[in-house]
């Protein structure tokens, strides 16, 4: 990319300096035609001047003998002494009058002349050209008069009006020095030329400025006449008005050279300047550019240094923190899980013990490469360091998706390897921490896979599956890891109250939205220790697996006695009871509960419900799986219990032996503050009502939640807003008078429900192309709940903005499924993720400012 840009950089400055030379070439030729022309024109002006100069140099002679011709004969006199004797004065006082003649009329007899001594004219008429308009006016061929040392040119005067057989011819010569001088430009060679283009050596010469005069040649010096230029563009030629001549004027290509030199060299250094600046500036920036991508370069091998592992290429820890950010801000954004695995090679020391550290560095480059050849390109995988990697396994759309990414791991790391010609087979334990099911930060999602990790890597081989299989994997839960040992004295204690009924049970009551009365009871254990009551949260991590089977013994026990009265008074009551995975691990578990129960014969089995919290992978043991399999043929019920906090449920659900899934406090008590996650807790009613089970939800801490779990398809409700957990005094009066009431529909978790169900239905057009009607946006239900809250929400404009443009999006997605095009209605799709988001988010933070904004106040 870097090289790109310095090659785009170079031909642009190129291109710049070619099109700044060009630009000067273009002026300085442009200059030159100018110039050219110019000179041209004064070439013209000149010879025009010249040409005027020697017309009306010729026309005053000419003036002359017509007069002279008047006076000598006025109009219809004849010739006479008289005149004879003027004719001589005229000689006399005019010298440029060489002859008066009386000719004959064909005019080659001389009848009478001033210069006795030929019989003939002095010069014969065919050497004369008349001149046109002008028939009494003949000019003859210049010549030059050795005694004058003069170029000469004679002219006539032909008077016929003496009689028909005589004329009168007054002929003259004009010297061309006389005529009067030109101010002309130094810079042209001025002529006079005759018939047939000859010469009548007439020039200009001097220095500028200055008058130019014509000056009369000897016939050898014409011959050193400047040479004639014959370039038709360097020559300019003028006929001289009224007389058969032309005037040319010629310059040399050298003057307009130097005039153009002249004026160029004041504008060239500026031009060479510019263009020498450009090419400076152009290297100056291309160097700047080399230097900036050799710095690049050096940094990028220095971040490469910093955030790749050098013996495998992969991301390292400061790689990885860079990364993860991003990739929980996508998780968010684009509503899909992200998988955080922590992976560990088991027993890597006896490779570097047996065939040296260098076979132990080519293992762990060749697992670097089997892990980055099984995962997706949207996922990521880094080394920690020795034999740690970590996976970010991006975009999962459900946990069996996240099944195909394992399995394609377990496959490749279970082919043989082959380090320095050994075939060595390899074992990994990977621990996983599902993003948002596990909610926390990087450091805290990575610590938990770290934890789970060792929760694979400590699995006892007879208690799991094959290490070879999916046992290698293990996933994070609450409990993983805080079951100690704990006080040994706080267990005797324990056991001790069970004994003296300091430990009791406290009954919370479940709700049936089908009828709005109260349906069961879920047993839950009080220890009364040292003047407090503690509940299970606070003693169970710290009891061990005797103390966790006395418990389990004594609530069920408990429990069946309690309800068997209350089903004496009448109360049609379901009871469940929570069961620890320590129970479930013991061999004759399924036996006590089936004993118990038939000590009570007036209890159906179908009326106690087993409450199993998943911790590790206990219910995938088979001692485990048997217990539920037979309690569940024998009529008891099954039910998984926080459903999304001990998600590792979710991976294996639909192989579970369950009639019930009960989904977490957690997502149900904030949604009052966090709208946004209601996204989850409908993702977890579907997967219920997907695999038809029976649907509780725990948490139910207000009216607003009423209104809301109303409308979606749920069995029971249970929480603080139908009950706490009751003594056993309190019960039988609590279940004969509460009915369930409608909720308060005022809050904004009904309409964002409603909402989400629109946007589904968008979803569903743009990728099977089903059914769907949109609705106006003033109909939904978000739009009246926001305008009736705009005084108490922050930013609410923002808001109505951002679900408008959810509504436009729906629209859009309603007009391009009838053209079909697939791929702008996963554009669109994408689009629609984006802002409903946005909007989702932006909502949970409004309500959660506006209520503690209420709480302040209050």
């Amino acid at each position: 990319m870097e090289y790109r840009k310095l090659w785009a950089v170079g031909v642009a400055f190129a291109l710049l300096t070619g099109l700044a030379i060009t630009l000067v070439i273009h002026q300085s030729h442009k200059l030159y035609q100018t110039l050219s022309e110019n000179i041209h024109l004064s070439a013209e002006i000149a010879a025009q001047n010249m040409a005027r100069q020697v017309s009306a140099g010729l026309d005053r002679p000419f003036n002359d003998l017509y007069y002279i011709s008047n006076a000598l004969l006025p109009a219809g006199a004849q010739l006479s002494s008289t005149t004879l004797e003027q004719i001589q004065i005229i000689r006399v006082l005019d010298p440029g009058v060489i002859a008066i003649q009386i000719l004959n009329a064909p005019g080659d007899h001389v009848l009478w002349t001033t210069s006795m001594g030929s019989a003939r004219p002095m010069e014969p008429q065919a050497d004369f050209t008349p001149l046109p308009g002008h028939s009494h006016r003949m000019i003859g061929q210049p010549r030059y008069d050795h005694r004058a040392h003069a170029w000469v040119v004679p002219l006539i005067y032909m008077e016929h009006k003496m009689s028909e057989s005589s004329a009168l011819s007054i002929s003259s010569l004009v010297d061309l020095v006389s005529l009067k001088p030109l101010a002309i430009s130094p810079d042209f060679v001025l002529r006079v030329l005759g018939a047939h283009d000859v010469p009548i050596a007439l020039f200009r010469q001097g220095l500028h400025p200055a008058k130019g005069r014509f000056t009369a040649l000897t016939p050898s010096q014409g011959a050193t006449l400047p040479a004639r230029v014959t370039a038709a563009e360097n020559q300019v030629r003028v006929t001289v008005p009224g007389y058969p001549w032309t005037v040319e004027a010629d310059w040399s290509s050298a003057l307009v050279e130097q005039l153009w030199w002249h004026k160029e060299r004041d504008h060239l250094p500026l031009a060479i300047g510019i263009i020498l600046g450009i090419l400076v500036f152009g290297v100056g920036i291309i160097r700047m550019l080399i230097r900036e991508m050799h710095l690049h370069d050096q940094q990028h091998l220095l971040t490469t240094q910093i955030t790749h592992d050098f013996l495998t290429n992969l991301p390292n820890r400061e790689g990885l923190r860079r990364i993860f950010d991003q990739a929980l801000a996508r998780s968010d954004r684009q509503e899909r899980l992200l998988a955080v695995g922590f992976l560990d090679i088991d027993d890597f020391k006896p490779v570097n013990d047996t065939y040296g550290h260098a076979a132990g560095d080519v293992l762990l480059q060749e697992m670097a490469s089997r892990l980055q050849s099984a995962l997706r390109q949207t996922d990521t995988v880094a080394r920690l360091g020795g034999d740690e990697f970590v996976l970010l396994l991006e975009g999962l759309r459900s946990m069996d998706e996240l099944d195909q990414v394992l399995a394609r791991l377990q496959a490749s790391i279970a082919q043989p390897f082959n380090v320095n010609g050994e075939v060595i087979n390899i074992h990994a334990s990977l621990g996983l921490s599902i993003y948002p099911f596990d909610d926390g930060d990087a450091d805290i999602l990575l610590r938990h896979a770290d934890q789970a990790m060792y929760g694979a890597k400590t699995r006892p081989a007879g208690c799991g599956p094959d290490r070879t299989s999916e046992g290698w994997v293990q996933l994070y839960h609450q409990d993983l890891g805080t079951i100690t040992i704990g006080d040994e004295v706080l267990r005797q204690d324990f056991l001790r109250a069970l004994g003296t009924g300091e430990v009791t049970l406290r009954y919370q009551p479940l709700v049936a939205l089908a009828t709005g009365r109260v349906a069961g009871l879920e047993a839950l254990t009080r220890w009364h220790r040292e003047g407090r009551e503690a509940s299970p949260d606070q003693f169970l991590p710290s009891l061990g697996v005797r103390e966790h089977q006395a418990l389990g013994h004594f609530v069920l026990q408990t429990g069946l006695q309690q309800l068997a009265q209350w089903r004496d008074m009448g109360l049609d009551l379901f009871l469940s009871i929570n069961v620890t995975p320590e129970e479930l691990d013991q061999s004759g578990f399924a036996d006590t509960v089936l004993s118990t129960l038939a000590d009570y014969p007036g209890i159906p089995p179908d009326v106690l419900i087993l409450e199993v919290l998943e911790i590790g992978e206990i219910l995938e043991q088979e001692v485990a799986m048997g217990h539920l399999q037979r309690l569940r043929g024998a009529g008891v019920k099954i039910a998984l219990d926080d459903v999304g906090s001990a998600y590792a449920s979710l991976l294996r659900l639909k192989n579970l032996p369950i009639d019930e899934i009960k989904i977490d406090q957690g997502f149900i008590r904030e949604l009052l503050n966090k709208p946004q996650d209601l996204i989850f807790v409908e993702s977890l009613i579907n997967l219920g009502l997907g695999m038809d089970v029976i649907i509780a939800v725990e948490g139910v801490e207000s009216e607003a939640h009423i209104a809301l779990l109303r409308e979606m398809e749920v069995d029971y409700l249970q929480g603080y807003a139908i009950a706490r957990p009751l003594e056993v005094g309190a019960v039988a009066d609590f279940v004969h008078i509460f009915v369930l009431g409608a909720g308060d529909a005022d809050t904004p978790l009904l309409a964002l429900y409603q909402h989400l169900g629109w946007v589904h239905a968008a979803e569903e057009i743009a990728m099977n192309h089903g059914g769907y009607e949109h609705d106006d946006l003033a109909a939904c239900p978000i739009t009246t709940w926001l305008h009736a809250h705009m005084s108490e929400l922050p930013e609410v404009e923002a808001l109505l903005a951002e679900h408008e443009a959810v509504h436009a999006l729906g629209r859009e997605i309603l007009r391009v499924r009838s053209g079909g095009n697939r791929e702008e209605l996963h554009r669109l799709l994408g689009q629609l993720h984006v802002h409903s988001h946005r909007f989702q988010e932006g909502l949970g933070q409004a309500v959660k400012t506006m209520r503690e904004n209420a709480a302040d106040k209050g």
